[in-house]
């Protein structure tokens, strides 16, 4: 079987809603944060306190540090450097922004970031190794776990655990 035959229809979706969020977000590509954002009303997050806002500004926040999660930040606060201040002091210098990736469109599409094609090829051995034949959301959901990063960190902060996941994909049937 084809990996992507592998996809359930749920899985298929979330990688177009993905590109879709990119787009959206003028991003350069899609990042793994847009997977996440896509996965939002999937059965596999349901019950979790998940408020689409405040994700989307933890994600504003992040690429606005050029890529530092929250850990990233207090691990160079705790060596006495304020990152807050340093991208203030750069944007009143150079401009708002000036730590993002800027656009960069390709003619045959929007490009996946490097962690987004490594989620992707998580989540088909996360599915091997529970003995699914199909790829669904909730394999996706336990790469993005697997993860450094912005993602599995906002996550986990909202209780969003590898083994809940686990435990959800264990007993998912392929839709």
């Amino acid at each position: 079987m084809m990996i992507a035959e592998r996809f359930t229809k749920e899985a298929r979706e979330a990688v177009k809603t993905a590109v879709r969020e990119a787009e959206q977000g003028h991003a350069s590509e899609v990042g793994v944060e847009h997977l996440l954002l896509a996965l939002l009303d999937t059965p596999a997050l349901a019950g979790f306190d998940l408020p689409r806002d405040e994700l989307e500004t933890a994600f504003r926040d992040y690429r606005r540090k050029g890529g530092l999660t929250k850990a990233d930040a207090e691990a160079l606060r705790g060596l006495g450097i304020d990152v807050d201040a340093v991208i203030d002091s750069v944007e009143q210098s150079l401009g708002t922004g000036v730590l993002r990736s800027g656009p960069r469109r390709r003619w045959f599409g929007m490009p996946l970031e490097s962690a987004v094609k490594k989620a992707l090829e998580t989540s088909l051995r996360e599915s091997r190794d529970l003995g699914h034949n199909f790829l669904g959301a909730e394999h996706i959901l336990l790469a993005l776990l697997q993860g450094k990063g912005i993602v599995a960190e906002v996550l986990i902060e909202r209780g969003v655990t590898y083994e809940e996941i686990r435990k959800r994909a264990a007993s998912a049937r392929a839709t």
